[in-house]
């Protein structure tokens, strides 16, 4: 309708209460309702209905996926793994999954859900990043910064993809200065090297949303990775991500 807006496929909804939304339920004991109410906008917790722990993360974009093997900030499978766990264990969905690592073994008859992820996924693959605003990037900085990018990232933050992921690789927490809560739920303990995909779009970073910027990210960096990146170093290459 003219004057609300326009469709935005696979942007992360960062102000979007789903916490609050799900604390509305009567069926809920004021505990739980005090875990949902404390997420806040844009945050999401996955595993919380099913181990009781609570560490919520950031909701994800959905696009640029297409070049990406694993569409969790932990890894545990790919893309089709990730729709299927989302609509049987969190939303209900009528179907079938299965994963031993994690003690879940749903079943319906008959599976209404499996039969429609292919082209749930083919659509997450069609949706491209979206190009930063016409005349936010400083490209003489954003070029200084790819290289100073190349030298002290692109090891994880590898190809296309922007991830090492899809070689397989994971990263302890202790490794890139991180959070440890969300991935001591998980098999692995450990994180995948988050794609770069439209960072200037969806702030805050990190997967639990730690970092309010990506000044904020190339500083955590600087000291945990011990860049030794100059004040001008470290805004130059804030300059290359938002371009990326």
């Amino acid at each position: 309708m003219p004057g609300i807006g326009h469709r935005r496929d696979g942007w992360p909804n960062r102000d979007l209460n789903v916490g609050a939304i799900i604390a509305l339920s009567p069926a809920l004991s004021a505990d739980k309702k005090a875990v949902y109410n404390s997420w806040g906008p844009g945050k999401y917790d996955p595993r919380y209905n099913l181990d009781g722990k609570n560490t919520p993360l950031l909701i994800p974009p959905a696009y640029g996926l297409a070049d990406v093997k694993n569409e969790t900030y932990t890894a545990e499978g790919p893309i089709s793994y990730w729709n299927a766990y989302v609509a049987v264990t969190q939303m209900g969905g009528l179907g079938n999954f299965s994963d031993p690592k994690l003690g879940i073994n749903v079943k319906h008859s008959p599976d209404l859900v499996t039969s429609k992820l292919p082209a749930l996924r083919a659509y997450q693959y069609s949706l491209v990043p979206p190009p930063p605003p016409a005349g936010t990037i400083d490209r003489v900085m954003a070029e200084r910064g790819g290289v100073l990018f190349d030298r002290t990232c692109a090891s994880c933050h590898v190809g296309g993809s922007g991830t090492d992921n899809n070689a397989g690789t994971l990263h302890a927490p202790a490794d890139t200065g991180v959070d440890a809560a969300y991935a001591a739920r998980t098999v692995s303990k450990a994180y995948r090297t988050t794609p770069l995909r439209a960072l200037w779009q969806h702030a805050p970073y990190f997967h639990d949303g730690s970092a309010a910027t990506l000044a904020d990210v190339v500083a955590h960096y600087n000291t945990v990775r011990t860049l030794n990146l100059t004040a001008q170093q470290q805004r130059d290459l804030v300059e290359y991500l938002k371009s990326r």
